[in-house]
């Protein structure tokens, strides 16, 4: 099975998170909150495993007979399958960004003087829907979020990895992903492998532990394998690097090459006319607005068939909530998948906490930065194949 591990956000097949190892010391351990493996399938938390005593045996009592606690396992299991879509999905999506209070009551129901947290109304929901074992089992909720939130992550990286596939080597596959995902190879490889074996993709180099899928503690690849392909990996996208530059130096063009110091030099139109011309180089499809009465919206773009609504803010100054909350009532209007706000400056403290709260999508100057160094190459490039100079416009 495949985890994400709740501290550093990395992927791997193993029960305890190797890469908080690899950086843990004795001191750091006894600060830092103890991280989670969040399984992709949660029938593989520590918890579900039968042969443990862990808190679901606890609360169950010693006197239940393992049979039972099959059966009540299994039946957790069957209900979330069955409810997952759209409860826990939409629910994740919606309001899973408020953490669970302190206060929350560990029994369900109404209480005197009651002030409730989603996450308790949620759980009611839940249990009104037949999910009676959330009564006794108060933890449980919250380890089935957490779950539900690497499926949906997953879902993405299947989405965007899938465009990739063909019957190249295992390197050459590699070597796509990397020059389109960057430095993310180093959190994710362990999912790019296990994409393949979950879409039954194989190659001779990866040697699959078959009871994996079965067996708990049992990894899909050893962590020596994941190591080995990290160096591999790291060998791969240096080189991608300095083919890169080496096409830069080659070809560059001062005149056509888009800095940010040309982005500020832009007006409002001239921005969200170049952010649409960016977005169409990276191979998406846009789509503008009107000048005025667009509710929000300033551009969209699509790709996947997910459409995408773009509030862009070429500011002097910090952009505030006003953009964020424009963003998410355009997102609303337009009936979009996702919402974006784009600026030249930075976001203050109180539109980052929106935005996260919100799922808005924040690319500020240094994110923006690396939009606009993926888009000149991608001019060099075109320009290394046919000479055209027909992608870009002059620089303001």
């Amino acid at each position: 099975m495949i985890y994400k591990c709740t501290s550093c956000i990395k992927t791997s097949f193993e029960t305890k998170c190797p890469w908080c190892a690899l950086v843990a010391t004795p001191e750091a351990a006894k600060q830092t909150p103890q991280s989670v493996q969040v399984p992709l399938d949660p029938s593989f938390y520590p918890e579900f495993q039968y042969q443990t005593k862990g808190f679901l045996k606890d609360l169950l009592g010693k006197k239940k007979e393992q049979a039972q606690l099959n059966d009540l396992l299994r039946a957790v299991l069957q209900k979330y399958s069955e409810l997952r879509k759209p409860y826990f999905a939409n629910f994740f999506h919606t309001i899973n960004h408020e953490q669970a209070q302190s206060n929350d009551a560990p029994t369900p129901g109404a209480r005197l003087n009651g002030s409730y947290s989603n996450r308790e109304l949620f759980r009611e929901v839940l249990i009104r829907k037949g999910f009676h074992e959330l009564e006794e089992l108060p933890h449980l909720l919250e380890k089935l979020l957490l779950t539900t939130g690497f499926n949906t992550a997953y879902l993405g990286f299947s989405n965007e990895i899938s465009r990739q596939m063909s019957d190249a080597s295992l390197m050459e596959l590699l070597r796509s992903w990397i020059a389109e995902a960057g430095t993310s190879f180093r959190d994710d490889l362990s999912l790019f492998f296990y994409f393949l074996w979950d879409k039954d993709i194989r190659h001779p180099e990866l040697d699959y532990v078959g009871e994996a899928a079965s067996t708990f503690g049992t990894p899909l690849l050893p962590w020596s394998t994941i190591q080995t392909w990290l160096r591999r990996c790291e060998t791969i996208h240096f080189d991608i690097l300095v083919e890169r530059l080496a096409t830069k130096l080659e070809h560059f063009d001062p005149s056509r090459f888009v800095t940010m110091y040309h982005v500020d030099a832009m007006n409002g139109y001239d921005f969200e006319s170049f952010l649409g011309e960016v977005f169409r180089t990276a191979g998406y499809d846009v789509e503008g607005t009107k000048l005025s009465g667009d509710q929000g919206a300033d551009l969209f773009v699509s790709r996947f068939g997910k459409k995408i609504v773009i509030q862009a803010k070429n500011y002097s100054g910090s952009v505030g909530n006003a953009a964020v909350q424009e963003a998410i009532s355009a997102k609303s209007f337009y009936g979009c998948d996702e919402a974006m706000v784009v600026t030249n400056s930075y976001f203050t403290r109180s539109a980052i906490e929106l935005a996260g709260a919100a799922a808005v999508r924040l690319v500020g100057r240094r994110d923006l930065q690396t939009y606009l160094d993926d888009y000149n190459q991608r001019i060099i490039e075109q320009y290394q194949l046919d000479g055209s100079d027909i992608l870009s416009p002059e620089p303001a």
